[in-house]
C-alpha cells in the first residue's frame, strides 16, 4: 500500500514546496515517459516542482534490485558508458517523490527510498513499467495493459505515458514551414518510422517490404506520404524507402528544419506508425484520426503485424479499442477512439499518493 508522508528532511531551498524528481539511464523512451508523469503532475499541482537526473545504475543492483531494499550500503552507480554524462541526484538530499521508468532503475528507486527512509524522510516512489518486482515495495506503479502485474496500488494505462496534446499539436502544425503546410492541402498521410530496437534490427529485406506496402498506398489514394523518422531509424532508410515511392508522393524533413514533430502529426488525414514502437502509436492515437500499424515484417499466425509477446498484445489491445487498426493498403474513413490517458491518470496518482 502507498505510504503516507511522515517527518521531512529538507531537500531544497524551500521544504515547503513539493520536490519531484525524474532520475533515468537516459533512454529517450523511458525517460519521456518519467518527464510526461512529471509534467502532468505539475499541470494540476502548479506550485511543485521538478528536476530531471541521469545516471547509470551500479550493475549490482540492475542485476539484483532487491537487494537494494534490503542492503543499507549497496552501490547506486556504475561508471557511465557510451560517452554518456551523468548527472546525478543531489547527495544526502531527497525529493518527495522520485519517478523512475524501466526494470534498469527499480533497484536504484528501491535503494534511494531505503537509504531516505533511514534519515527518516519518507519519499514515495512512482515506478513506471512491470520491473518484475512486487507491488508493495513501491508507492506506485503505472503499468500498461500488456503488463501483467496487478495490485491495489498499480494504475494499468492501455498506451505509454506521453506529453502530447491537441492544444499543442496544433500550435506545433501552425509553425511548420510552408511546404509542409502546403502538403496538407493534398491527399497527405503522416507516416512514422520506428527502426531497429532490442528485438529486431531492420533489413534490407524488411525496408523492401515496407517501401513495397508504402508505394501501394500512394499509387492507390495519389497520397502524399509525409515520412518521419525517429531516434531510431536506420540511416539510409528513409532514402531507401523514398526511392520506392513513386514520383512527387513523399515529403521528407530537410536538414536544416526545426523538428517539424509533432506538427506533422496533426496534419495528415490520417497516421501510419511501424509496429515496432509502443510510444509512437500512443501518441498518434491522441489525434483521434485514423491510425494505421503496418509491420515490418509479413503478418504471422496471431499476429498481422508480425511482432511477438508484450508488444503484440499492446496492438491487440489498442484495436480492440478502436483506437487503431492494422494497414491493409486503405485508409478508412471517420475517426478513431482518441486516446488520451494522462489527465486521468494524474488524478488517480495523486490520489494513490495521498497528495
Amino acid at each position: 500500500m502507498p505510504s503516507q508522508p511522515i517527518a521531512r528532511l529538507p531537500t531544497g531551498p524551500d521544504d515547503s514546496v513539493c520536490q519531484i524528481w525524474v532520475v533515468s539511464d537516459g533512454t529517450p523512451g523511458m525517460r519521456l515517459q518519467a518527464v510526461a508523469m512529471a509534467e502532468s503532475l505539475l499541470k494540476v499541482r502548479p506550485d511543485w516542482e521538478y528536476e530531471q537526473f541521469t545516471i547509470t545504475p551500479h550493475r549490482w543492483i540492475r542485476a539484483l534490485p532487491r537487494l537494494a531494499a534490503a542492503v543499507p550500503k549497496i552501490p547506486l552507480y556504475d561508471t557511465a558508458k557510451d560517452g554518456m554524462l551523468d548527472r546525478r541526484p543531489h547527495a544526502g538530499r531527497y525529493p518527495h517523490i522520485m519517478i523512475t521508468c524501466g526494470r534498469r532503475m527499480a533497484g536504484y528507486a528501491l535503494a534511494m527510498k531505503r537509504r531516505a527512509r533511514a534519515d527518516g524522510f519518507d519519499m514515495q516512489i512512482v515506478h513506471l513499467q512491470d520491473p518484475r518486482l512486487p507491488p508493495h515495495l513501491f508507492d506506485a506503479m503505472i503499468v500498461p495493459a500488456h503488463d501483467h502485474v496487478r495490485g491495489s496500488n498499480v494504475l494499468v494505462t492501455t498506451g505509454s505515458l506521453n506529453r502530447l496534446t491537441l492544444t499543442g499539436m496544433q500550435k506545433a502544425m501552425m509553425d511548420l514551414p510552408t511546404r509542409w503546410l502546403s502538403a496538407a492541402r493534398t491527399n497527405a498521410v503522416t507516416v512514422m518510422l520506428g527502426g531497429d530496437n532490442r528485438r529486431y534490427a531492420i533489413t534490407p529485406e524488411m525496408t523492401g517490404h515496407m517501401g513495397e506496402q508504402l508505394a501501394l498506398l500512394a499509387r492507390s489514394t495519389r497520397s502524399k506520404l509525409m515520412l518521419i523518422p525517429s531516434r531510431r531509424t536506420p540511416g539510409g532508410l528513409i532514402d531507401s524507402i523514398t526511392a520506392a515511392l513513386p514520383d512527387g508522393s513523399v515529403l521528407t524533413p530537410a536538414e536544416d528544419e526545426p523538428n517539424v514533430y509533432p506538427g506533422v502529426l496533426g496534419l495528415g488525414q490520417a497516421v501510419i506508425v511501424t509496429s515496432d514502437s509502443v510510444n509512437m502509436a500512443s501518441e498518434a492515437a491522441i489525434t483521434g484520426k485514423p491510425v494505421l500499424v503496418i509491420g515490418w515484417k509479413p503478418p504471422a499466425k496471431d499476429s498481422p503485424t508480425g511482432e511477438s509477446g508484450r508488444i503484440a498484445s499492446f496492438h491487440k489491445n489498442m484495436v480492440a479499442g478502436g483506437h487503431t487498426a492494422i494497414f491493409d493498403g486503405s485508409i478508412p474513413s471517420g475517426n478513431f477512439v482518441r486516446l488520451d490517458e494522462m489527465a486521468d491518470m494524474t488524478t488517480r496518482l495523486l490520489t494513490l499518493l495521498g497528495r
